[in-house]
């Protein structure tokens, strides 16, 4: 997010950022908490969670050298939903008021990251109206191939193994879905060797296996 910014600035804003260690399932913030903070992921996985009286939703998943709650920051307004670890995490903070001050005095950094932002936010609304109206299996698929975009790695076999901890629940709520949904796409597709789950992480043996799915029909 950063790589916009000349070797002596980001030396001014690093003195002005402290380093927090946070548990998996602790809270960064919750829904209404005041936005005091840039925070950025160094290391560890976060999902941001809306509140509703039919339950609790996933919102997104942010990984390292992402923001977490840039929108709510920038306009200065209480976070509208709640951030939690999904993983111990490390997390870089910097307080609003001194980063605003730091982004005054450099225009064309403002400028960059106001690019950053807005292809977030693009990603964002475009994940979300691709996946209205889509089947079950279409959605889950279009998440796993987003997180392998996002945050996979491959592995020596030529798959790509992407490093986070979702249960079945999780999934559910990330693609708007029932639990008994999700556990009945990711089974078949385990014993398809599809996509694989193990513990804290997904292999997908092929991209384009997946790939065709997202692109397909499947069961709702």
């Amino acid at each position: 997010m950063f790589r916009g910014l000349a070797d002596e600035d980001q030396a001014a804003l690093a003195a002005l950022a402290t380093l927090k260690r946070y548990r998996r399932g602790e809270f960064l913030w919750r829904a209404g908490d005041p936005a005091e903070h840039l925070t950025i992921i160094v290391s560890g996985r976060v999902k941001i969670v809306g509140h509703a009286e039919a339950g609790d939703v996933i919102l997104e998943l942010f990984g390292p050298g992402e923001p977490v709650g840039a929108f709510a920051v920038y306009n200065y307004i209480p976070y509208p939903a709640s951030a939690v670890c999904l993983e111990p995490a490390e997390l870089l903070q910097v307080p609003r008021r001194d980063y605003f001050e730091l982004l005054d005095r450099h225009p064309e950094f403002t400028r960059h990251l106001i690019g950053e932002l807005t292809k977030l936010t693009v990603a964002l609304t475009r994940k979300l109206e691709e996946r209205r109206g889509q089947r079950v299996e279409v959605r889950i698929a279009q998440l796993f191939l987003d997180l392998a975009e996002r945050m996979g790695r491959q592995v020596k076999n030529g798959s790509i193994e992407i490093p986070i901890a979702l249960s079945r629940q999780d999934v559910a709520e990330l693609v708007g879905t029932t639990t008994e949904s999700a556990i009945r796409v990711l089974a078949r597709w385990g014993r398809e060797g599809v996509l694989v789950s193990g513990e804290k992480r997904f292999v997908l043996p092929s991209r384009d296996r997946l790939r065709e799915i997202a692109e397909g029909d499947g069961e709702r």
